[in-house]
């Protein structure tokens, strides 16, 4: 989710790219740079920190001419540092090269490179393109050749950006994956890496599709695809207002942030799968297999919907790895005396990698002798920094301060390490852990699928947007995704909402319904399906309105319930990252139909950095 931009044509090069970038800021990044192509050189400019930090340092250069990119960069591969800083370049500094994406075989290009004699500035895996250009320029002699061979050599997800002193009035770009677009002008043209950059100086817009490679130059641009074939994509007027442009045409950050789900956990997913079906996760790599094997307990410890993502793992983990797994809510966890030892292995759960009594709970748990693995989306944040290995979630920044992508890849995250330990633990035969890849594979499809039938909840949200109570009711996993669901409506329309394990509903609860009463039943477990039914009916005999959410094709619930939500049909374990989806969706509508504040709802923020 980092941001490009890239620009042809009269205009100062640099003051352009820059001021395209700063409409891109609302993305999130740790560090920030600029290129300039002119005969003989190319300009480079770069710093860590926000844009300010880049601009102090560009006096001499703002109204240099010339093609034009600009990168600011959220750290995957290396930390936010000047020589880790966009745009990286070839070692005679005549290429310049930009990129957002994972290139997976980074690894063994850049061990190739090295035995050639290549020198590496950084530590990222951008930099393994920028020399392949230039290897395959050098032998080949043009730009758009170079370029073409070395996007043959790599795997992974990619939008890229080049501009070269061979040719300063070009720009090269291509992208597999992650977006990319052009804005077309008279007589100068653009690329960014999302629509509000070029609103400023035009409104005819080419989207680019997976596989396209486009030349640049100010009289006009050149569609093909990767292996040369000519390409026609119709550009589109935008016609949104800026504001709503930067939420890519949606109406808020939590829709245009549901939606990115599927690409979110596919991100997650990125790097962490061999060819073989099995899981390697390199953060971990630090620790041996005895030292894995020896923790004798694990405690998992977050705040909100990070406890509740950490509720789904103690279930995954138990049953998975059999032992012992505590999950304790963040700000009880040091003033309860905890039972942490040097066999204590502590994961600690957050979106932001900033928030105070997880970051408290961590230091408490690390003084106490236990190893803390964390599972933050925010790079180089404190909890990142201050825990002995840090797996990311790779969701991209989330600006809603109701998390959706946050949470769906937490428990991605959360799966595969449980999937790691039990490799290590060698738990599942090579053939069972192949089945479990799969099947998480798979999940971006199905939550695609869920998102494809969002007019069904956009009905359901209308019948329910005058309800008052709503309770959300769940058994082995689907409880924890009913604690989730329930505080995605509070956080949002502001309604009364509460989740209780199925079970406990004749333990109290059940003198609470009611006709009018709104009950959200999740019951995707096979094991306790029939005592969820019992649930069901005892609801539905007091007159409360039953919400079902089931596979499709199960039709037990059809009489028993008065609206069903359907769901692709997955392994059970894994159901709680597609069965929250229309749950995300049901309160995101009904606050919606309410009229509230739904990006920044009251007496809430994004990162919570006090106790």
């Amino acid at each position: 989710m980092c941001g490009i931009t890239g620009y042809v044509g009269p205009r100062p090069g640099v003051r352009t790219v820059i001021e395209m970038l700063r409409r891109l800021e609302y993305r999130g990044y740790d560090s920030a740079g600029v290129a300039v192509a002119s005969e003989g050189d190319v300009q480079i400019v770069k710093a860590a920190g926000k844009l300010a930090v880049l601009e102090s340092q560009l006096q001499d250069h703002w109204e240099t001419h010339g093609a034009s990119i600009a990168h600011t960069r959220w750290a995957t591969h290396g930390g936010p540092t000047t020589p880790n800083a966009h745009p990286h370049f070839s070692h005679d500094g005549k290429i310049a090269l930009i990129h957002n994406g994972i290139i997976e075989n980074y690894q063994e290009l850049r061990a190739e490179l090295l035995a050639e004699g290549f020198v590496f500035a950084s530590e990222t895996d951008t930099e393994v393109m920028v020399h392949l250009v230039d290897r395959a320029f050098r032998k080949l002699g043009g730009m758009e050749a170079a370029i073409r061979e070395a996007l043959t050599l790599v795997t992974g997800a990619y939008s890229i950006a080049v501009c070269a002193s061979h040719e300063p009035e070009t720009l090269y770009c291509a992208k597999t994956a992650s977006p990319l677009i052009l804005g077309l002008g008279e007589g100068e043209n653009f690329l960014a890496s999302d629509i509000p950059a070029v609103m400023r100086y035009t409104r005819r817009v080419v989207v680019l599709e997976d596989g396209d490679f486009a030349k640049l130059t100010p009289e006009g641009v050149t569609l093909t695809s990767l292996t040369g074939a000519a390409i026609h994509r119709e550009p589109f007027q935008v016609t949104w207002d800026e504001q709503t442009a930067e939420k890519g045409g949606f109406p808020h950050f939590m829709l245009k942030e549901i939606h990115e789900q599927p690409r979110a956990l596919a991100d997650t997913l990125r790097g962490r799968l061999t060819e073989s079906d099995r899981v390697f996760i390199p953060e971990l790599d630090g620790f041996t297999k005895e030292q894995l094997a020896g923790f004798t307990h694990i405690h998992i410890v977050a705040c909100g919907t990070a406890y509740h993502a950490g509720m789904v793992a103690k279930r995954f983990f138990e049953n998975l790895l059999r032992r012992p797994v505590e999950v304790s809510v963040a700000s009880e966890f040091r003033y309860a005396d905890p039972l942490v030892s040097p066999q204590t292995l502590c994961f600690i759960i957050s979106q932001s990698g900033e928030t105070a009594d997880t970051l408290a709970a961590l230091r408490e748990a690390k003084r106490l002798g236990a190893t803390i693995v964390s599972v933050v989306n925010v790079v180089g944040s404190s909890i990142a920094r201050e825990s002995h290995a840090c797996v990311y979630t790779q969701a991209g920044p989330e600006i809603c301060v109701a998390s959706t992508k946050a949470y769906v890849t937490q428990l991605m995250v959360l799966y595969l390490i449980g999937l790691h330990l039990a490799a290590v633990e060698e738990r599942l035969t090579d053939e069972a852990h192949a089945d479990f890849v799969r099947d998480l594979v798979a999940l971006p499809d199905a939550v695609e699928s869920v998102i494809g039938n969002a007019l069904l909840v956009e009905d359901l949200a209308a019948q329910l947007a005058d309800r008052s109570v709503f309770f959300y009711l769940g058994r082995g996993y689907d409880f924890a995704v009913a604690l989730e669901a329930a505080l995605k409506l509070k956080e949002i329309s502001y309604l009364h909402a509460e989740a209780y394990a199925a079970g406990e509903l004749k333990h109290g609860p059940l003198a609470l319904i009611e006709p009018g009463v709104i009950v959200v039943c999740l019951a995707t477990q096979p094991a306790v399906f029939e005592k969820m039914l019992s649930n069901i009916k005892e609801v539905a005999a007091r007159g409360g309105t039953v919400v079902g959410v089931v596979y499709e094709g199960e039709h037990r619930l059809d009489s028993s319930t008065d609206h069903l939500l359907r769901i692709p049909q997955v392994r059970p374990e894994l159901a709680p990252i597609v069965s929250i989806v229309p749950m995300q969706l049901l309160a995101y509508l009904i606050a919606k139909q309410r009229g509230c504040e739904i990006d920044m709802p009251r007496n809430l923020a994004k990162s919570v950095t006090v106790e």
